[in-house]
Parts: structure tokens; sequence; C-alpha cells
């Protein structure tokens, strides 16, 4: 390796040498006066592209004496000679550069992962177990009777919900992805009922929990990104229904429905931009069918250190009005407009903590929500598929 550099800066420097003899070079009588000052100049040249040429000699040696494996490094820095101590900082600072380049690319990539933006490479898979904690509160009038009086009502329901929930994601050949996630449920709600013309009102609480229902998707990317065109993620998923639905008169979900989504990516290094749209469909259960679902979003993500990453989003949902018993429910239906923050950080190799907040814009939308999420990839069952 080294004498292969020192054999190219030799050819560069004859090379430059016969240039600037050439470039020095005459056709036409001269003078021995301009014939000496022009050598002069010429002999000035060489000399210092000689020392130029040593000066880069000197630092591919040290660059190469930084990266050799043989070094040892366990010596301390008080205890390093002049020269080894400038070869030990110049190894740190060349393998800090590298670990930082690489842990900013991870970063944003694991930030678009953990989003559903990017799939994961064959058979590499993540674990990722979250918790998300969410207040919504809601107002809403009622019209109760007290014998033959009827009489108007407020009320006020403050419901807060706390859920874990482990999402384990697969990467597959031909540029796809198996997709399982599995919920569990903490909800209370209070409940403040004021009665229009009575000094007193009344107020109930009550909480419930419950397994959710297990998820299964599978997501292909379609379309890679050149030129003006963006990645396009395909994805389907279905809602198995198997989770707690109610829960001491607490209502938890766990309707069946399948649903569909694409993902829209276009990068900008280190600014990625993201679009979505979405459509879930639910089934009937106990005469209950709650109605389809239609959202979209749009966002950007960035890398913004060696190790971290910021994104932002906007997301918007409507949900069409549920029906009981084949009949629509007036005022059931829900649109739900959500401002995302987060941030991502790697904190080790191959850990990644992702710290999420929502904050409500529509009045149907989830007062504010908070997140926490430490995503693990492994490569485990690559190996061992490589192993067999």
């Amino acid at each position: 390796m080294r004498r292969t550099q020192r054999t190219f800066l030799a050819s560069l420097l004859l090379s430059l040498i016969t240039c600037f003899s050439q470039a020095f070079a005459v056709e036409h009588d001269v003078t021995r006066d301009e014939m000496r000052g022009l050598l002069k100049e010429r002999d000035a040249a060489i000399i210092q592209l000689q020392n130029t040429v040593k000066d880069l000699i000197a630092r591919l040696e040290a660059v190469e004496l930084s990266i050799d494996p043989s070094l040892p490094t366990h010596s301390p820095p008080d205890q390093l000679s002049g020269d080894d101590s400038a070869r030990a900082e110049v190894q740190q600072g060349f393998a800090k550069l590298e670990v930082d380049e690489q842990a900013a690319q991870r970063a944003l990539e694991r930030t678009l992962i953990q989003g559903g933006a990017l799939l994961l490479p064959a058979w590499r898979m993540e674990f990722d177990p979250s918790f998300t904690y969410a207040l919504n509160q809601i107002d809403f009038p009622a019209i109760v009777s007290d014998g033959d009086e009827m009489l108007l009502s407020s009320n006020h329901v403050e419901r807060t919900a706390s859920t874990m929930n482990l999402d384990v994601r697969v990467g597959l050949p031909f540029d796809s992805q198996l997709e399982l996630g599995l919920p569990y449920q903490w909800a209370d709600e209070e409940i403040n009922t004021r009665i229009q013309g009575v000094s007193f009102g009344q107020s109930s609480s009550r909480s419930g929990n419950g397994i959710g229902s297990l998820k299964v998707g599978l997501a292909k990317t379609f379309v890679r990104e050149r030129g003006w065109r963006p990645d396009v993620v395909g994805r389907i998923s279905w809602d198995t229904g198997s989770g707690d639905r109610m829960d001491n008169g607490v209502f938890l979900g766990g309707f069946e429905s399948i649903g569909g989504s694409l993902s829209f990516i276009k990068r900008h290094d280190p600014l990625v931009f993201l679009a979505g749209a979405s459509y879930r469909t639910f089934l009937e259960d106990d005469d209950i069918e709650p109605g389809d679902q239609f959202a979209f979003s749009f966002g950007a993500a960035l890398a913004v250190s060696p190790a971290s990453s910021l994104f932002a989003s906007i997301s918007n949902q409507f949900l069409a009005e549920t029906k009981f018993n084949n009949e629509q429910i007036n005022g059931s239906e829900i649109t739900s407009i959500v401002l995302n923050l987060g941030a991502g950080t790697i904190v080790s190799r191959g850990l990644l903590l992702n710290l999420t907040t929502g904050i409500g814009v529509s009045e149907d939308a989830p007062d504010y929500s908070i997140g926490l999420s430490a995503s693990v990839q492994t490569d485990a069952l690559r190996n061992f598929i490589e192993w067999r």
C-alpha cells in the first residue's frame, strides 16, 4: 500500500516537473541573462513541488499508521511520545468522523423506518416497544327525562389512555416487509353531568384495561426515487379485532378492520419530505359498524446532528358516521387534525430512542399525547439463514 502511494507520488512529481520544464522552454532565441532567470524560476518551482510531495507522503504515512489495527491503543496519552501522540490524535479524529457519519445516516433512516416511510433490508428485524399517553376532553349536550319533563344537560368527558405497544418488523426479499403489532391499553374516564336549571350535578369515574387486537401488515416499495420521482411504499394491514372491546364500561376498541396506505418519500439531504394517504374499513360486529376512515398526512424529517434527527408532520383523519342496526348515528362522525413533533437519537449501537408528541388542532382530536419508543435492530435472522 505504502509502496504504491510513493510510486504514484513519484510519477506525479515527474509529470509536474516535465510540465514546468515545457512551460519555461522557449522556441526562439533568448539572451543568456534571460535564460538564467528562467532556469532560476524553474528550479524554485521544482523545489516547491518536492517539498509539497514530501509533505503529502508524511501525511499519508500518518493516516496509514492511525488506521493500522496492529498499533497499540491502550497507552495513556501522557505516556506517548510526540510522534505517537500526534498519531493517536489523528486516529481518534478519523474514528470519530467515521462513527459520526454512519450514525447520522442511521438516525435519519431509522426514524423513517419507524415511521413506515422506509423498509428494512431483507431478513433484518426490528423490535420497537413503545409507550404512549393521551388526554382527550369532550363536551356534548344531551336530553334527559325527569318523569314527564325533558331537561337539557351538558356533559364533560375526560379520558386518559395509556398504551404499551410492541411492533415487530421483518425485512423480506423483493423490497417488502412483514409488520406485526400488539398493544395493551389502560383507560380512565371521568364524566361530569350538569342539568340545566339544577344547581347540582353528577360525577362518575371508571377505569378499564385490556389487551388490544393483533395487527398484521405487509409493506412493499413499488417505486424507487429517481430524478423528480419519489420513493413510493404501499402497505396493507389487518386489525384482527381479537382484543378486549369493553372493560368495566370503558370502550377499548377491538373492531376488526382492513386498510391500505401509500407513502411518498423525497430526499433533499439532509431533509426528507414525507406524504401519505390511507383508507380503512371496519367490519360489523354486534350490530355496530364504525364508519370508514380516511386519512392523509404530510411532513418532513431532518438530520440535525451526527446521531439525531427531528421530524414534524400534520395528520388529518376523517371517520364517517357509525351505524347501529344499519342506521347511521347522527353526530358520530369525527374529524381529527393533529400536529406531530418528534426527535430521535441513537444512544448505542442498534438502539434508537424516539420521543414524540401530538397536539390536537381540531375539536375532535385528542388534546395532546406523548410517546417514547426504543427500537432495536438485529441481523440474527439473516445470520441464521446464511448459516443454514
